[in-house]
């Protein structure tokens, strides 16, 4: 019984880890209709300029985390208007496959700049506490919070409020949106400089359980948070978060019985059956559009 505590609370935390991944695909599909594959690229960068702030001497978390969003808030902007805006002229897929491309982008600059080892991060926080006979560190505890803080706050944002829904009429129909007066390409912009900032701060606080940087760690967490959006409803805050977490805890549940490679052939297979039943996820709208 203890083993399968013990599993829980690791695949919590690994799905928390796919959320925060999963709630950027989200946001950007969300508020512009495209759907972002550089998304995990995005993290790591973040992770690697909070380390260099730390090695550089900045001992406030806090301050990193100002740093760091700031930081990622511009290169949303720029990202936009390099990679975005000009292809998004030909049309929704182009943009997306624009995004693919800047993967690459992302993965060979950050090796060229940071090297290709992941490096270790501090904990923003040290100790933990025991529940149950199963010790949970505050680090991971601080990645729940802020995965519930942030949730609650995008979905209130995207719902509730003038900004939010102008922000998704603005994706669904760009033309209807600005008759009435949204700023379409204000919008946009604002979305990827939100999704990059947002990406940049989670690859601060999940790096000391992930390491920062590493060849092939931005791919692996687009891979993960993007299954776990699907898994869950891409247009659905609720889902994204759901279907992530879920795909943590079967993953871990899993590797205790089976080898490390087995695992994901598994879980794809397992989605593979689980939209073939529910197309648009386990929250998904009946109807989504993708432009």
């Amino acid at each position: 019984m203890q083993q399968y505590v013990d599993l829980l609370v690791s695949g919590l935390t690994l799905g928390a880890i796919y959320a925060l991944v999963a709630l950027g695909f989200h946001l950007v599909f969300r508020m512009t209709g495209i759907i972002d594959f550089a998304q995990g690229d995005k993290v790591v960068i973040g992770a690697l300029i909070g380390l260099s702030l730390v090695r550089s001497g900045l001992n406030s978390i806090a301050v990193v985390l100002v740093i760091v969003l700031a930081i990622g808030l511009v290169l949303g902007i720029a990202y936009d208007v390099v990679a975005i805006l000009p292809t998004q002229r030909n049309g929704e897929m182009a943009a997306i496959a624009a995004t693919v491309g800047m993967t690459l982008v992302f993965a060979n600059g950050h090796q060229i700049i940071w090297g290709p080892d992941a490096e270790p991060f501090p904990n923003i926080v040290d100790g933990g506490i025991t529940l149950w006979s199963t010790p949970i560190s505050y680090q991971r505890m601080i990645i729940w919070a802020v995965l519930i803080v942030v949730t609650v706050s995008l979905g209130y944002v995207l719902e509730r409020t003038r900004m939010g829904r102008g922000m998704v009429a603005a994706a669904t129909d760009p033309l209807a949106a600005t008759t009435v007066g949204i700023n379409v390409s204000r919008d946009r912009s604002l979305a990827f400089a939100l999704a990059f900032g947002f990406a940049a701060i989670a690859g601060v606080l999940i790096a000391p359980i992930t390491l920062a940087g590493g060849g092939s760690l931005g791919t692996a967490l687009t891979l993960k948070g993007f299954t776990g959006a699907v898994l869950g409803g891409l247009g659905s805050t609720r889902g994204v978060v759901v279907g992530a977490l879920l795909l943590g805890v079967i993953e871990s549940e899993l590797a205790a019985f089976l080898p490390n490679s087995n695992v994901d052939p598994v879980v794809f297979g397992g989605l593979i059956v689980i939209l073939l039943i529910l197309p648009n996820g386990l929250f998904g709208l009946r109807r989504q559009r993708l432009a």
